[in-house]
């Protein structure tokens, strides 16, 4: 590669290429443990509580990771912290398929997560830099990529485990890492300027905020790890002192958020109505729809003992659906507004997650006979359905309350909506251990998110609405520079740094 003029990466479709398998390495590694939480119980002699949090360890660090990484790149320049958070990711997930148990493998799933959390805002910046004359074209196709890894992740994960260990199912991100790394090494040097050359572009980062929140949330989850592994917890101080220990670094966070210049979440956009709710919406929706997601191949398996391959596959109808109609959701909302569509939405969701909950099998559903990898293919197929309904049009009324500030909005809507998942991930976990049939415990899990999920639909009309008039100059002007990819959110909750 050659120096390029303004920024740009001189081969910048040979970097597209590359920064968009690193990009389907990391969504890939969101959904693909999904397959594997009871192989990884049985073979690290574990139990679900602490397998768990290979899934909600990985999500909290990119949460935090996300917006820390791209000040860093903004500061120390993009291509050298690309290539750090792919090599980082590369490590972690050469250690988490040499993992000798579970707290080890817990330990470098945050060391990957970090290095993957970097990958997409790093990338994004320089994207747009690159492709200044297709800009828009090249972030959503680069953002997309999330959404069809969800597709891939379940799939592959479920092929490997039919014949391989679970180590496998980190241990291919290791010669595609290598690549990767290696080829993009020699870039940074043409790339990015030396040090002290572009002061205006230094930022301070708020590293004292973003640990505050990442220490909150990890006491949080330390409490329901407690009560999911001893319920007779609740009467030790124990707990008591770990939910106070939470109580009070959330209470530190929001001090500090006051008092930076660049804080991690500007406050005045969380309490305010109609920030708060917003907010409060995509905390519900993380919690009932990307928590419940991260179990259905569980499920599949407890419920009705289908092969790992099988329930991979499972997952597959919901994110061609979601892709699906998100897509023409997108098309639509300036026609439609973005009330209905997220309420219909909302409404598909909860019915499929309380149907799911009620472990039909075919010879219960009258004279029609109905396999069950068919009726849950159905019932998740709704649940996309559902999907590709909410995100587009509870993204562009989020980002419509404040357009000027995009990106910032785009983050704090991914925050949320992570924390949500994080969250309801972990109160299946704990559902699920205090429960002797695991089987009725994820039935119980699905109808009551589903019945909670009912509750961000009055939120809803409490939204401000794109006037009509508005909708329909856009329409007809083709403007659509402020609707974002509908596949721009990650199950695993990514916020959307194309924004």
């Amino acid at each position: 590669m050659t120096s390029a003029p303004g920024g740009a990466v001189s081969n910048r479709y040979l970097f597209y290429m590359l920064a968009s398998v690193s990009q389907l390495m990391f969504a890939v590694d969101s959904s693909i443990v999904t397959v594997a939480l009871r192989t990884l119980v049985v073979d690290l002699d574990t139990t679900l509580a602490l397998a768990g949090w290979v899934l909600t360890g990985y999500a909290l660090t990119q949460t935090v990771a996300m917006p820390v990484v791209g000040k860093l790149g903004e500061q120390f320049g993009e291509m050298r912290v690309f290539v750090i958070s792919v090599g980082l990711f590369l490590v972690g997930s050469l250690l988490c398929g040499l993992a000798p148990s579970v707290y080890a493998l817990i330990a470098f799933r945050i060391v990957q997560a970090v290095g993957g959390g970097g990958i997409m805002p790093s990338g994004v910046s320089i994207i747009a830099r690159s492709f200044p004359e297709s800009r828009a074209r090249m972030l959503g196709l680069f953002t997309s990529i999330f959404p069809i890894g969800a597709i891939i992740g379940p799939n592959i994960g479920g092929l490997l485990l039919e014949h391989f260990s679970w180590r496998v199912l980190f241990l291919v991100n290791v010669p595609v890492g290598l690549i990767v790394v290696v080829w993009l090494a020699r870039q940074i040097a043409r790339y990015d300027p030396r040090p002290g050359e572009t002061p205006d572009r230094k930022r301070r980062l708020d590293v004292v905020g973003a640990g505050l929140f990442a220490g909150a949330m990890v006491a949080l989850l330390m409490a329901l790890t407690f009560v999911a592994q001893d319920p007779a917890i609740v009467w030790s101080p124990t707990l008591w002192l770990t939910v106070a220990a939470s109580i009070a670094l959330f209470a530190l966070f929001g001090w500090q958020e006051k008092r930076v210049a660049e804080p991690v979440i500007d406050l005045a956009l969380v309490t305010r109505h109609p920030f708060l709710v917003v907010n409060v919406h995509n905390l519900l929706f993380g919690a009932c729809v990307w928590g419940s997601f991260a179990f259905v191949p569980y499920y599949a398996v407890m419920q009705y003992g289908m092969s790992p391959l099988a329930s991979g596959a499972i997952l597959t109808p919901r994110s061609v659906t979601a892709i699906l109609l998100g897509t023409a959701t997108s098309f639509l909302m300036f026609r439609l507004g973005y009330r209905w569509p997220i309420v219909v939405g909302l409404a598909l969701i909860s019915v499929a997650n309380v149907v799911l909950g009620q472990g039909w099998i075919g010879d219960e559903l009258g004279m029609l006979t109905i396999a069950p990898f068919v009726l849950m293919a159905i019932v998740v197929a709704v649940q996309g359905v559902g999907s590709g309904l909410v995100m587009p049009a509870s993204n562009n009324a989020a980002l419509d309350l404040l357009p000027d500030r995009a990106g910032v909005i785009s983050g704090m809507r991914g925050v949320f909506r992570s924390t949500g998942g994080i969250i309801g991930t972990a109160v299946i976990v704990v559902i699920l251990s205090l429960s002797e049939d695991q089987a009725a415990g994820l039935r119980t899990a699905f109808t009551a998110y589903g019945v909670v999920l009912l509750l961000a639909i009055p939120l809803t009309f409490l939204i401000p609405e794109m006037p009509r008039e508005s909708r329909r100059g856009r329409d007809r002007s083709g403007d659509g520079s402020r609707t974002r990819s509908p596949t721009s959110d990650a199950p695993s909750g990514a916020s959307a740094p194309a924004s």
